[in-house]
């Protein structure tokens, strides 16, 4: 059985490299974030700033590392370029931006010669 996802093949890749590009985005600003200096600021002021900076540092570099894996999940899909169940195709699809949510999955008899 194949399951067949109503996306082009065009569109998946386009929406890998948004993800690459969310990816390399979040992981420069969870880096400049942390490189944030609190020079000249009172102690009082510093100690502000770093309980705010170190929790966003970790959502960001978390988010970071979410959207990259969300890219090489689509790598893997590239691949295998045949879907080969319906919960892969649910996931890829979820992946995708909201224009392609509601896209059709559809499953078939694969019958190899």
């Amino acid at each position: 059985m194949a399951v067949t996802l109503a996306v082009p093949y065009a569109v998946v890749l386009g929406i890998k490299g948004k993800w690459d590009e969310a990816a390399d985005g979040l992981d420069g600003n969870w880096r400049r974030l942390h490189k944030a200096s609190t020079d000249g600021f009172s102690p009082e002021v510093a100690a502000a700033v770093e309980a705010f900076r170190e929790p966003w540092v970790d959502e960001i570099k978390a988010a970071a590392q979410q959207a990259q894996g969300y890219s090489d999940e689509i790598t893997v899909f590239q691949g295998r370029v045949l879907i080969a169940d319906l919960e892969q195709a649910e996931r890829l699809r979820s992946l995708m931006p909201w224009v392609h949510r509601d896209a059709a999955i559809t499953e078939s008899v694969v019958v190899w010669p």
